[in-house]
């Protein structure tokens, strides 16, 4: 031990660092989605390969070679559009921060919010932090577009089929709509509360998303976080409410988020 200590360089403590980092960053892409369980498929597959190797299942080593051999690139093909999306964000962020670009979406959210309360339409929209929300896009209706509150009202308009379920946006992207999502199963919730404001409650509860319900019935505007549901709040309060939490985050941040700011700040 103290001979490895004695070799060791700071060219590979840099190593370490730098692929601890990666692999962090990695898991928490990927937490919170169905990605880990096809990533556990394909190490029990890998595990399988070491014991067929071991006990001389020269069949079944064959076999499972080349899938071993081809596991970056399967893996390439199955995440291509996670990748994608880290990459696109990770070079938009560095182009143009972070600040500007969460105070434009807030501005359509709270738009869309009052447009919808206004005309008595009900609305859900998730709002995703660092929690992956990927495993609510299935079987929901694929979007990818800019955010925009006009888009956001088109959505939930009565008899559209996308007016019952979720919309999700990660960034400032509408990634998915008529999203379904789990019911609070909180006993002390309020009973005359809809399905909306339960599963606002659902999601906020299971990740660290933010949920902004707005209520066919009376028209008031709900944000849930933690677990928490905020009832009747003003456009003015909801845009406070959102400024704080991204405000929150921004200071926060990811190692990459906080290594732009301070490039930014020289």
């Amino acid at each position: 031990m103290q001979q490895f200590l004695t070799n060791l360089r700071w060219q590979d403590g840099l190593d370490i660092i730098l692929v601890a980092i990666i692999i962090y960053q990695v898991f928490l892409m990927l937490r919170g989605t169905q990605a880990i369980q096809v990533l556990v498929g394909l190490f029990l597959l890998f595990l399988a390969y070491v014991g067929a190797r071991h006990l001389e299942l020269f069949t079944l080593e064959w076999l499972l070679d080349g899938v071993v051999r081809s596991f970056l690139l399967i893996i390439i093909i199955l995440f291509q559009a996670d990748i994608r999306r880290v990459l696109s964000r990770m070079g938009r962020r560095a182009m143009t921060g972070q600040g500007s670009l969460e105070s434009s979406t807030t501005d359509e959210l709270c738009e869309a919010a009052e447009n919808l309360a206004n005309q008595r339409i009900g609305g859900l929209i998730i709002l995703e932090r660092t929690t992956g929300l990927s495993e609510y896009l299935e079987g929901a209706v694929r979007i990818d577009a800019l955010v925009t509150w006009e888009l956001l009202v088109s959505l939930f308009w009565p008899h559209n089929p996308t007016h019952d379920g979720a919309v999700i946006i990660q960034g400032d992207r509408i990634m998915a709509a008529g999203c379904l999502l789990p019911l609070s199963k909180n006993p002390n919730l309020d009973p005359t509360l809809g399905t909306r404001h339960r599963a606002a409650v659902g999601v906020s509860e299971n990740t660290d998303a933010l949920a902004l319900v707005i209520s066919e019935t009376n028209g008031f505007i709900s944000l849930a976080r933690g677990g928490q549901l905020t009832q009747n709040l003003t456009r003015l309060q909801l845009r406070q409410a959102l400024g704080e939490v991204l405000d929150s985050d921004e200071r926060k941040g990811t190692w990459f988020d906080r290594l732009v700011r301070l490039y930014r700040a020289k």
